[in-house]
């Protein structure tokens, strides 16, 4: 995690409430940091004055956020003791608190309550003392040494900014200096790896054919490494003058993947890597030669523990790719070195004192954008635009490391003896049991508190290899915690870690690594809401002669792919690795089970297959059948095995419940029914996808589950399922937002509300239509939920401008103001309203699918090969329609295929095997082509 992140999870308060109480509690720590400045030779007295100052602000800021819950208990606690009335008003408690634990004793008096409290307290700021004296010494010893990095005196000190990182080892941390003549950074650690990694780069790049100017290469800080410490070069950040740069800085982004990948780097993340210009720096090069702890076999299949194996060696574990992260905290938050970018991250939760001031003073969580690193060229950096140069830089570079002749043991010898440091625990992990240790009720019995620490660390290692398991270390990591510092784990590189390093990039498989990178690319981009630039590109004389054997020879070459594409396990089983799309955003991982990005939209689409080629509508494909079943067993057990993010229908858990009836459909085989049914038990009332839920589309959300589970009823004849889909009807009433306009709804993606089918009122609106036309419900309840659904397309329509002939895009910030996907465009909308057309026969809905049938055929075809925001998508709808003649549509498809292939959604390029986005998706339509294919239809759930 980057320090900025992990600083907002530590109740780091703007405005110090408790300011008087903490001042009191740090004045003898100041005064003894005043004592041992005096004495540091080479300091004048303004220059100790802002040491002092400097250091000071650090304790305070540092002892405000870990005591501001145990003064909020004691200020309740008094409230409580002098029966104060209506505490929103009551100033006077606040003032006679803040009174009481502004004097000398308060927290001697505190000890019985709090026993752990004053030994804690000195242990934190002894810890302080030293590194902030030490820091000092070091300053005025070093001064004239510094003239390299400043290129000329330092002069007199004016400025210090303690905590730009971790505080570690004894409370130290990296620190700003700045001084007349310039700024430098004070990094208490070894920094031999840093001189290193600069003189690695300048022997490469002076080698290296075609290389970029030397003020345009990568580079690290020029750094003074000193005996257990260092000085280094400091980077301002500065944006790229024009697209020239830009794309030398997304090239020299590929060379750092590549240099990374050679030396084993990892936790490059966006604090990490500076953009000066064209020129990425990495500042911090401390973990390099990382040594990849083996995980225990998942239990999903030997395949899916070979692909996770493979993942985990790529560049992705660099931290300079784009990564979602997937914890509460910083669920859906990228924190990489050149993604982060702005617009795409979620608002992540920050806890704050509210009320201070008054007796009612109390933690509260807002939601937080995500502070803004240096490690973007641009204000506006469009990540997609480059996403080749950066594949271009990492294999210029990794050819250049591979060229004959070169001795990679000689080029990392360098780096032998240096100190290194190995990621052992994610940082959130010590961040929050931190903050546990420092809760009040930690304070009052810290023997309890500290047993709950080691428990959680021993059970973190279990899901976790390679994190520390036995009880010394663990005992270790404890104390640090305790007082306040996140624990560090180092090594000296020795010649076992560069043989081990040079084998692990010697075996790497070179097609994975550049696949991962442009998959990977995704994950930058959130959701839709910013899209890349797209180019539209129809096919050029599209026809439809000689459909049938085009078909079936598109069909059986997409299946082919797709197996040629798939991790097999000496198991049988069978997954793949891919770009994944989560409730959290997009992921590079192996495939979850659902039916968007998942395993359960492959393996629906390999059954899809073998049934048509059963009924001579396919072309027979050696190993398909084997393939079917590898990844069937994969499904099974990943559902088994892993928690369900959501209830969304193609998500989540009603994602699965409709995959295994669509399979049962398919197959004809029954236990696909029964396990359609144990997976809708995650969907009955009380359960916590259903309960907990705030994404409530149809894609994530709860609303997704209705038509599922009325299938389910359908198939199963029991009542249950009719009547889990109307309690979930029932919460869908109580979360509309009503007004002039219609109905909408708040969801985490859209907290505004957006019309649309995928994520929007429309979609929402379908899913109660749909109830209302079946049995679940009273008679009441079912006119309620059809006029609701009424008032949701009533949102719809309010969006539709007739000189666009087109519904707007009602997302805040979204670059487009009309679209035509199934996602959030007009296809969506028509194909839901010719869903209920058909059902029930409103004209109303008619007239808004024909309108949508206009505003597609208008935009056309060209975009990319998907069901959800592409040529599929299109074709089935105008299909389903009648709108335009089979021939002229299919020939559409047909072409654009022949002559581009299949083109993905964000990331052109990028393998992706899905149903919605993918592969899997031109298959299905292939294969629905056929005018006697009856096969099921994901877009609505059919």
């Amino acid at each position: 995690m980057s320090a900025t992140a992990q600083h907002l999870q530590q109740d780091k308060d703007e405005s110090p409430s408790f300011d008087r109480p903490v001042r009191r509690i740090a004045r003898p720590w100041r005064d003894e940091l005043a004592r041992r400045l005096a004495v540091v030779e080479g300091l004048d007295p303004a220059e100790r004055h802002v040491v002092l100052e400097a250091g000071h602000n650090a304790l305070l800021q540092s002892l405000h956020a870990k005591l501001s819950r145990l003064f909020l208990i004691e200020l309740h606690a008094l409230r409580l003791a002098a029966g104060s009335g209506a505490a929103e008003a009551d100033t006077e408690t606040w003032a006679a608190f803040i009174e009481e634990a502004d004097q000398d004793g308060y927290l001697d008096g505190l000890a019985n309550r709090y026993p752990g409290l004053g030994p804690r307290i000195e242990a934190v700021a002894r810890r302080w003392l030293t590194a902030t004296a030490g820091c000092a010494e070091r300053l005025a010893a070093d001064r004239e040494l510094l003239r390299p990095l400043l290129k000329g005196r330092a002069g007199a000190l004016c400025a210090l900014s303690f905590g730009a990182g971790d505080s570690h080892r004894g409370g130290l941390t990296v620190t700003r200096v700045d001084f007349d003549g310039g700024t430098v950074m004070y990094k208490p650690r070894p920094s031999e790896a840093d001189v290193a990694l600069g003189a690695l780069l300048e022997e490469l790049f002076a080698s290296l054919p075609d290389a970029p100017a030397p003020h345009e290469r990568i580079r690290v800080p020029r750094t003074l490494a000193c005996a257990g410490y260092g000085w280094a070069e400091f980077i301002p950040h500065r944006y790229c003058a024009d697209d020239a740069q830009l794309a030398v800085f997304y090239r020299n982004v590929g060379h750092w993947l590549a240099v990374l990948r050679f030396t084993g780097g990892t936790d490059m993340h966006a604090e990490n890597m500076i953009a000066a210009g064209p020129v990425p720096v990495i500042v911090d090069a401390e973990t390099l030669f990382d040594a990849p702890a083996p995980f225990p076999p998942s239990g999903r299949g030997d395949a899916v523990d070979v692909a996770a194996a493979a993942i985990r060696r790529t560049v992705l574990r660099t931290g300079l790719l784009p990564v979602r992260g997937t914890g509460f905290a910083l669920g859906g938050v990228d924190i990489s070195g050149v993604g982060s970018l702005p617009g795409q991250q979620p608002l992540i939760p920050n806890p704050v004192i509210t009320d201070a001031g008054t007796a009612a003073a109390r933690f509260q969580v807002d939601l937080v954008a995500m502070p803004v690193a240096g490690n973007h060229p641009s204000p506006t950096p469009v990540l997609s635009t480059y996403w080749d140069r950066v594949l271009d830089g990492f294999r210029e570079m990794t050819a250049h490391l591979r060229r004959p002749g070169t001795d990679p043991s000689r080029l990392l010898r360098r780096f032998q003896g240096a100190r290194a440091r190995r990621i052992l625990r994610p940082t959130q992990a010590y961040v929050d049991i931190g903050r546990m240790l420092w809760h009040p009720a930690s304070l009052h019995d810290e023997g309890a508190a500290v047993e709950r620490a080691r428990d959680i660390l021993r059970r973190n290692a279990e899901v976790l290899p390679g994190a520390p398991t036995d009880r010394a270390a663990i005992d270790s990591e404890a104390a640090d915690l305790l007082a306040g510092d996140v624990p560090m784990f180092g090594f000296t590189v020795d010649e076992a870690a560069i043989r081990n390093t040079i084998e692990d990039w010697r075996t790497a498989d070179l097609a994975l690594e550049e696949a991962v990178i442009q998959d990977a690319l995704v994950g930058a981009y959130l959701n839709e809401r910013s899209l890349p630039a797209r180019v539209q590109s129809a096919a050029r004389d599209p026809h439809a002669r000689d459909r049938e054997r085009r078909r079936r020879a598109l069909a059986a070459e997409m299946v082919r792919r797709l197996s040629e594409g798939a991790v097999r396990g000496a198991d049988g089983t069978a997954t793949w690795i891919s770009p994944v799309f989560t409730p959290a955003g997009w992921s590079i991982r192996v495939l979850p089970a659902d039916l968007y990005t998942g395993q359960g939209g492959v393996v629906l689409a390999l059954a899809e297959y073998l049934s048509e080629e059963r009924a001579g509508r396919a072309d027979g494909v050696p190993g398909v059948a084997e393939l079917f079943e590898g990844a069937l067993r994969v499904l099974v057990s990943t559902e088994d095995r892993t928690p369900t993010p959501s209830p969304g229908a193609f998500s989540g858990a009603a994602s699965q419940v409709w995959t295994w009836l669509a399979l049962h459909r398919v197959t004809g085989d029954d236990r696909m029914l029964e396990r359609a049914a144990e997976r809708a038990a995650l969907l009955t009332p009380g359960a916590r996808l259903i309960e907990d839920d705030n994404e409530v589309d149809l894609l994530n959300g709860a609303a997704g589950a209705v038509v599922p589970l009325l299938n389910l009823a359908g198939a199963t004849g029991q009542d249950r399922w009719l009547d889990a889909a109307a309690h979930i009807g029932r919460r869908l009433v109580g979360q509309a937002t009503l007004d002039a306009r219609g109905a909408r709804w708040t969801t985490r993606l859209n907290p505004e509300g957006i019309g649309g089918f995928a994520h929007g009122a429309t979609g929402i609106g379908w899913a109660l239509a749909r109830l209302a036309l079946g049995e679940a419900g009273s008679a009441a309840e079912r006119r309620g939920w059809d006029d609701l659904a009424r008032r949701a397309f009533a949102y719809q329509e309010s969006l539709y401008q007739p000189e666009a002939g087109n519904w707007l895009d009602a997302r805040i910030g979204a670059e487009e103001d009309f679209f035509t996907s199934w996602c959030h465009g007009s296809a969506g909308i028509g194909v839901g309203m010719l869903d209920l057309h058909r059902r029930a026969g409103d004209p109303a809905h008619l007239d808004m699918a024909e309108r949508a049938a206009r505003a597609c055929a208008a935009e056309g075809f060209g975009w990319s090969h998907t069901l959800c925001h592409g040529d599929l998508g299109l074709w089935q709808f105008l299909t389903s329609l009648g709108s335009g003649t089979p021939c002229d549509l299919d020939g559409e498809i047909l072409t654009g295929l022949e002559q581009r292939g299949p083109v993905g959604g964000l990331a052109r390029e990028a393998f992706s095997p899905s149903l919605m986005s993918g592969l899997c998706g031109v298959l299905h339509t292939l294969l629905r082509m056929h005018h006697a294919a009856d096969l099921p239809d994901p877009l609505v759930l059919d």
